[in-house]
């Protein structure tokens, strides 16, 4: 297969995984015949919905408002990590001569990917990446057309993780949104236009409402320090030496001892090396690590199911990084003959339920994972509390917001959003039998949130969101206004979210 058949794939089996919640849920851990590589949470981005089919606002009701979080568009591998390794246990495969000859070629292969890499920059956007965040932003702006493109100049805020790749996600938004809105570009209370793609005003950072996996709460964030803390004492620190909470500890070893995994893992890696090697890999006499330059967070492969993980995770980034894989160099990177359909449906399940646990709806007992993300959802009710409740004509018309699957993620789990609804009881794991999260549809490349807020001459507030461009509802218990299945008065989801604007 050529790199274009795998972008062509690619956008099929997004399109299929971010519709993936209303499918039936019994999907890749025991389908016999799968034909389409899965991607996990690194699926290319496609709209849900097609904006001409949009529920109509009640009469009387016009947009005065609208916000955006987004996760950043495709982009490179985010660090030396799955090339790394799976370079490593290349090398020690061949010192061993235990390679078969499909073997044989995967190292030069993986030399193309890293250098495809480092000439872009690692954890940088792709060229698809920025043009899913560029296309986004002309949807946005065709959608409210009497808010953002009628005469005048508008005050748009934006704010970004402080990212490279969220920075650079803002730069062509905004780039693009110039084409069709005219809005201030030299104000820090609206936006001062990038000069550099990968750099943002330092005052339009906001790390702890968008990157607030990684940033102690301090000032007017205080009072989430302790669901920071919960958060880091449930997820651990292997460079520390802290472990996981039990229970999460024991949901991921039991993912990586499922049988199915031990056995797709060998099917994989019995294609390139010797079953003698896969043994020992499995035997944990290896240990391959991988140390990311920036922060010196280490990656490890200890076993065969790691060696897999490694080599899956290399392969999907394929889809994101076609455009630089095609002009590198005129060989194909082929990525696809070191894996099968199959193997990739059973690694991307693997994937999906890592972040399921780490991030998502997690335990069903407990909200560690996700009540994290309580200051950026405080932050989209704050701007409709402060822009359209207590304003007559808002500051700036949209806040738009940039960040990774870190914030998506545990966002939409802790508003109980369509894919996100069901967390997992103690020791019966997630599977996609019993669990309608995917991560294609949770957080894609370019997974966003947004509110479109009404107000009419009686000053009532009505708030409508989209995930992934497809209209869904708010979590069950929220009421939507009579006659309506998408549109909430304001007050129902303060009530309905427990939302204090004075607290």
């Amino acid at each position: 297969m050529t790199m274009n058949r795998i972008t062509s794939v690619s956008a099929a089996v997004a399109l299929a995984l971010l519709a993936g919640c209303n499918s039936d849920n019994s999907s890749n851990t025991s389908t016999p015949t799968i034909t389409e590589y899965q991607y996990s949470t690194k699926a290319v981005y496609a709209p849900q919905q097609d904006a001409a089919s949009y529920e109509v606002a009640p009469a009387g009701f016009t947009p005065v408002f609208t916000e955006l979080v987004a996760r950043h568009g495709s982009r490179s591998l985010s660090s030396p990590k799955y090339d790394v390794l799976t370079k490593l246990i290349w090398e020690q495969a061949a010192s061993e001569g235990a390679l078969t000859a499909l073997g044989q070629t995967l190292g030069h292969k993986v030399d193309l990917v890293t250098a495809a890499n480092e000439k872009m920059g690692y954890g940088l956007l792709t060229l698809r990446g920025k043009e899913e965040h560029a296309e986004l932003a002309t949807r946005l702006a065709d959608r409210l057309p009497t808010l953002l493109e009628n005469s005048g100049t508008h005050c748009l805020k934006v704010e970004t993780s402080g990212k490279d790749r969220a920075n650079e996600s803002a730069y062509y938004f905004m780039q693009s949104l110039k084409n069709k809105v005219s809005y201030v570009e030299d104000s820090a209370d609206c936006y001062i236009a990038q000069t550099d793609a990968s750099k943002i005003d330092k005052k339009l950072a906001n790390k702890y409402e968008l990157y607030f996996h990684k940033t102690e709460p301090e000032g007017d964030y205080a009072k989430y320090l302790p669901a920071f803390e919960a958060y880091q004492a449930f997820i651990g620190d292997e460079d520390e030496g802290v472990a996981p909470q039990a229970d999460l500890a024991k949901a991921l070893d039991d993912l990586k001892l499922l049988p199915k995994s031990k056995v797709m893992a060998r099917q994989m890696l019995e294609r390139i090396y010797s079953k003698a090697f896969v043994d020992r890999l499995a035997n944990g006499e290896y240990e391959f690590v991988a140390t990311n330059p920036e922060d010196g967070d280490k990656t490890y492969a200890r076993d065969e199911v790691d060696a897999a993980l490694m080599l899956y995770n290399l392969f999907i980034i394929g889809p994101g990084m076609d455009h630089e894989a095609e002009v590198e160099s005129d060989e194909q990177w082929e990525l696809d003959k070191y894996l099968t359909p199959e193997e990739s449906a059973w690694f991307s399940y693997l994937s999906d339920a890592e972040d399921f646990y780490e991030k998502g709806p997690s335990f069903a007992d407990r909200t560690d994972a996700y009540a994290v993300a309580q200051p950026l959802l405080d932050g989209l009710f704050n701007e409709v509390q402060t822009q359209v409740v207590e304003m007559s004509e808002p500051a700036h018309v949209a806040k738009l917001r940039f960040a990774h699957a870190e914030a998506i993620i545990p966002l939409v789990a802790l508003m109980k959003l369509e894919g996100s609804r069901q967390g997992a009881e103690v020791g019966t794991l997630m599977t996609q039998e019993n669990n309608e999260w995917r991560g294609g549809w949770v957080s894609p490349y370019t997974a966003n949130i947004q509110w479109d807020v009404y107000r009419n001459d009686d000053q009532q507030v009505l708030v409508k969101m989209l995930y992934n461009e497809k209209e869904v509802a708010f979590k069950e218990g929220c009421t939507p206004v009579a006659n309506t299945r998408f549109f909430y008065t304001f007050d129902e989801l303060k009530r309905c979210y427990g939302y204090n604007a004075n607290s």
